[in-house]
């Protein structure tokens, strides 16, 4: 079984690399060909002469970005880390092969310094910034049934890609509030991009307001190790279990129409062990973790216009004797337009608070320990969409007892981030 996967992978790897064309770009919707000339682009290198629409209209697509992050702190220490990652969809039924069958593949590089690491911080400053590799991220294919109401996905993906993911990160450069909950790895293991391991997801949406959905990892727990570069299919560990039901609020709607969107979502990660009781070293079976996010548009602009306002919360919690940053609070705001004949800009103030075991602290007291503190971040950005396929976005971070360890010195991130559409 193994080797068959890690073939199908390979195949796909090779598939990837052979149809994509030096020029690569995200086209995740079919394009105009008549709009696609200069600056109103979405891809930088432009739409292949209309390549790209052909093989949209086809059911293939192509996403190749570019990100980059630099960023320093108080002591001029400065980190750029750099990310690039490409993948091909393709959809099978308006391919007219397949009815309700789709294809997916990602494959990433990415490098440079982690500025989280060097600090010592729980919220790392960048969503982006992990270990340095070239790796195939995750493959699946996915198939609907019931009128395309029940999905079943198999292969290769990432838990947090779908449970505990921020659905406004895009608007954030912190990992906490740009990717997903950071203390979901360490409760449960709950796998991450660009580690993604073994899974099987069911899915179902009986309609567009609300779903439910579920999966089960390999929760591989050191798996840049277990499988250096994302082609071995390796089952390693106690797997974990995710669940999510979700509501969206208007779906479907342009912005602009004053929709009002937004989404509330309630889930859960399960592993089945072992675990250490972090104050007494006792061994125990299982972990769990409970999260809670709702993200909503509260004002919207009287024009048809993208202008909007919308608010951002997530809070999660895990038994306190099992993970020392036992319970993660996020919330921000973000405003679209703020900036006149700039509609597509968007400005975001952020906040993570990451609260320290009460359980870990009194056994520390007792040994006349200092006990942890819990961390706070203020973050404020301002993306510039220079144009449909460049975005540039300086950012300002400030963590108050940095680490968790009030004996530490606050400390001042400030930098940008590059995001090409190649």
């Amino acid at each position: 079984m193994n080797q068959i996967a890690s073939n199908i992978a390979k195949a796909g790897v090779l598939t990837l690399l052979a149809v994509w064309p030096p020029a690569s770009a995200a086209a995740q919707e079919l394009i105009d060909t008549k709009l696609e000339r200069g600056t109103n682009s979405p891809y930088m290198l432009g739409d292949w002469s209309g390549g790209r629409t052909r093989l949209a209209n086809k059911g293939v697509t192509f996403n190749l970005i570019y990100v980059d992050d630099v960023l320093s702190d108080t002591r001029r220490d400065v980190a750029n880390w750099s990310r690039v990652r490409g993948t091909l969809d393709i959809d099978f039924e308006k391919a007219e092969v397949v009815r309700g069958l789709k294809f997916h593949i990602t494959a990433m590089w990415q490098a440079g310094g982690n500025l989280g690491a060097h600090l010592g911080t729980i919220a790392n400053p960048s969503s982006l910034a992990s270990v340095n590799l070239i790796r195939l991220d995750s493959w699946w294919f996915e198939k609907a049934f019931v009128q395309h109401k029940l999905f079943v996905r198999a292969g290769q993906f990432a838990g947090l890609d779908s449970y505990g993911v921020q659905p406004y990160g895009e608007s954030f450069i912190n990992e906490p509030l740009g990717y997903a909950m950071g203390n979901l790895i360490q409760a449960t293991y709950e796998t991450f991009a660009p580690a993604a391991t073994p899974a099987f997801e069911v899915r179902y949406v009986p309609s567009r307001r609300f779903y439910v959905k579920s999966a089960i990892f390999s929760g591989n727990r050191n798996p840049f190790h277990d499988d250096e570069n994302g082609v071995h299919f390796r089952f390693k560990d106690a797997p974990v279990i995710a669940a999510e039901a979700g509501y969206f609020v208007n779906p479907g709607l342009s912005p602009g129409e004053q929709d009002y969107s937004g989404l509330y979502a309630f889930g859960t990660t399960i592993n089945t062990g072992p675990f250490q009781n972090i104050a007494t070293g006792q061994r125990t079976r299982t972990n769990y973790l409970l999260y809670f996010t709702a993200n909503q548009q509260v004002c919207c602009s009287q024009a048809r216009t993208s202008r909007a306002l919308d608010v951002a919360f997530t809070v999660d919690w895990t038994p306190e004797d099992m993970t020392r940053n036992f319970s993660q609070l996020t919330g921000g705001l973000r405003y679209r337009g703020l900036l006149r004949r700039r509609e597509h800009d968007t400005a975001s103030l952020g906040f993570v608070y990451s609260r320290s075991s009460g359980v870990l602290n009194r056994a520390l007291s007792q040994y006349g320990m200092a006990p942890y503190a819990a961390e706070k971040l203020l973050e404020l950005n301002y993306a510039f969409q220079l144009n449909r396929w460049l975005t540039f976005q300086p950012v300002f971070q400030y963590y108050f007892d940095t680490g968790g360890d009030p004996r530490r010195r606050n400390n001042a991130v400030a930098g940008f981030r590059t995001l090409f559409v190649l």
